[in-house]
């Protein structure tokens, strides 16, 4: 449903009823249509939101915008009224008295958790493996983290999804597939890609130049998504180093640092969280619902016409220039068990892989290894500008490319799939 604004004179402000979604597609209007009303003279503006059914952290960022731009000229732009859900989200971020006319005072004693990330007990080191250098190695431990297989590719693929596994995102969960952020609606219209990391999932409409919406642990606030075929893992990795390219190398290909990371990891298959600026990424987004699919019309059937009537694929590496935060898994094939259908292969080595990326303006980091959640917590400060399945295709003239880093950071560790295929 698309957002509708209309205008409401009352006594003491003028009042703009807002219907539905606050997202990161739509909260935007807004922002747009307060603006207007500012540069108008209305310095007195209130917000009904009670018919608003979702707010994401997209939406909660636009509130706080048009709230500072009415401060910026002296005048006030606050919630009157919102309805249940939109009330829900605004106390458990503890948001009400900031963004609410005359809202009482939460208390403000049950601080969020500050866990510390696990860390290694290894000592740092550097090491030099073929095309890439890690810097400040910290060797995960041996024991595996947890992961769970939700769903299946070829059931979603073919419209055949039955209901939808909720999943809560605690900040040291870590999760890739097709889902969508809970409550947003039908999984068969809404599924699409989706990136956790660190108590912010991402989430990508099935539909052409979609916006990345967005939702970020705050307070007593927990992510979920409803998955239709993902892989979710609990856990910070405790391996960690910086990477960077050797010799006249511009860049580190993806495949290239998942090989590298499993050297240094006891077992054949890791868990993946990459930080760095990219060089080019390739990679594709859905852009129909699989609501829309059919035996003969759905994701994954051969043929180009058919690729690209589901899928929008980069012609070319994109993205230069930008900081990408990537997860996703990577084993060395022969693949069996769960990962089975989960995983393509990775270049021309034997590695193969799953990696979702998820795209922000570039912010340079220090050379070496560093702390996951501050570095997290660094990026997403920024608006989210794309969100992708990354693909690595080397193939010489027909290939479009491998997804290329110039530097960064990874976080990595043995992982144990359970579930079924997907």
């Amino acid at each position: 449903m698309e957002i509708s604004i209309s205008r409401r004179d009352s006594p003491d402000a003028l009042v703009l009823v807002v219907s539905g979604r606050l997202d990161a597609e739509h909260s935007g209007e807004l922002a747009r249509v307060v603006d207007e009303e500012l540069r108008r003279g209305h310095h007195a503006i209130a917000l009904d939101l009670a018919d608003c059914g979702f707010l994401s952290s997209a939406g909660i960022r636009v509130l706080f915008e048009i709230r500072r731009s009415a401060q910026g000229v002296g005048g006030t732009c606050l919630i009157r009224t919102a309805s249940e859900p939109i009330r829900k989200v605004l106390d458990l971020t503890r948001l009400t008295p900031l963004l609410m006319e005359a809202a009482a005072q939460v208390p403000t004693s049950d601080a969020a958790a500050t866990d510390a990330p696990l860390r290694s007990s290894s000592t740092a080191i550097d090491v030099q493996c073929g095309a890439v250098r890690l810097i400040g190695l910290e060797r995960p431990e041996a024991a595996g983290l947890p992961g769970r297989l939700i769903g299946g590719a070829a059931e979603a693929f073919a419209g055949r999804m039955s209901t939808a596994a909720r999943v809560p995102l605690s900040r040291h969960a870590f999760a890739l597939g097709l889902a969508a952020l809970a409550d947003t609606g039908s999984l068969g219209e809404c599924a699409g890609e989706m990136l956790a990391a660190c108590g912010t999932a991402f989430h990508r409409r099935p539909q052409p130049f979609s916006a990345v919406d967005y939702l970020t642990a705050t307070g007593a606030l927990v992510p979920e998504v409803d998955v239709a075929a993902g892989l979710v893992w609990e856990g910070v990795p405790t391996g960690r180093a910086g990477f960077e390219s050797i010799e006249d190398a511009d860049a580190v290909a993806i495949d290239d640092l998942a090989a590298t990371v499993i050297e240094q990891t006891v077992g054949d298959t890791v868990a993946m969280v990459v930080i760095g600026e990219a060089h080019g990424l390739v990679g594709a987004e859905l852009i129909r619902p699989l609501a829309a699919a059919s035996a003969d019309d759905r994701p994954g059937l051969p043929g180009r016409e058919n690729a690209a009537r589901w899928l929008s694929f980069s012609r070319e590496p994109v993205h230069a220039r930008r900081t990408a935060i990537i997860v996703g898994v990577a084993t060395r094939g022969p693949v069996t068990g769960p990962l089975a259908d989960f995983v393509r292969q990775l270049g021309n080595g034997s590695v193969q892989g799953h990696f979702h990326a998820a795209v922000f303006p570039l912010r340079p980091m220090k050379r070496g290894s560093g702390d996951l959640d501050s570095t997290v917590a660094d990026i997403t400060a920024a608006e989210p500008l794309a969100l992708l399945h990354l693909l690595a295709d080397p193939e010489p003239v027909l290939g479009i490319g491998r997804s290329q880093l110039v530097r960064g950071r990874c976080w990595f560790a043995p992982l144990a799939v359970t579930g079924a295929g997907a």
